[in-house]
């Protein structure tokens, strides 16, 4: 996925996997950090251009209506319109583009959705004790979410994500994607360790490593 090379390096996924090993060392926890392309659904963008771009011509020409709406000009607008059709599918592959035609509300719920959807496919959920942490992170959209298993939340509050969500958001903002993700791993090994120190030497029930996905 050459996407992600724009965001981090070979060296940066290395370095992120190397700080989940570390902080591992000294908690049972098992931290499991994914990154996304984008999580919002977006096929509804290239139609929704096409109108605009439609109505926006036809406010344009009114002042020409006398002569563009007769044979043969009013048959123009046929091949016009493929046009922009073809045109607006080629816009919408730009993500800004794409984040314009998304409300912040439905990108906070879809990016939590999906969030959920690979707490499960990753198999955080299966852990022993319920002691897997999801740090998903949604590029188009740069949110990120913070999920806790059972084992977790038991112990602490849903509160306790707050303050690494606050930092993660911060640095990805601005543009500090792998000290983001770091900084987010080290915090939430700081919680686990004290309520749940490492049982176990060099057991590791899932991959130290970004798992990074469309």
């Amino acid at each position: 996925m050459a996407w992600i090379n724009k965001y981090l390096s070979d060296s940066d996924l290395k370095k992120i996997e190397e700080t989940i090993s570390r902080v591992e060392e000294s908690t049972s926890g098992e931290i499991v950090p994914v990154i996304v392309k984008k999580s919002s659904t977006v096929g509804h963008v290239p139609l929704t251009l096409t109108l605009l771009i439609t109505l926006l011509l036809v406010i344009v020409e009114l002042p020409f209506s006398d002569w563009l709406w007769v044979t043969p000009w009013v048959w123009l607008w046929l091949p016009l319109l493929v046009v922009i059709y073809y045109f607006s599918h080629l816009l919408a592959r730009f993500h800004w583009i794409q984040k314009f035609f998304v409300p912040e509300k439905d990108e906070v719920a879809q990016v939590h959705q999906r969030a959920h959807l690979e707490f499960y496919l990753n198999r955080i959920h299966r852990t022993h004790a319920g002691t897997g942490v999801l740090i998903f992170v949604s590029v188009m959209e740069k949110k990120a979410v913070v999920l806790a298993d059972e084992g977790i939340s038991s112990k602490l509050p849903k509160e306790t994500w707050d303050k690494v969500l606050q930092n993660l958001g911060t640095k990805l903002h601005q543009g500090e994607w792998t000290q983001g993700f770091v900084e987010a791993i080290e915090s939430c090994g700081d919680h686990l360790k004290t309520h749940f120190p490492i049982g176990v030497p060099g057991h590791n029930e899932l991959k130290n490593h970004l798992i990074v996905k469309d």
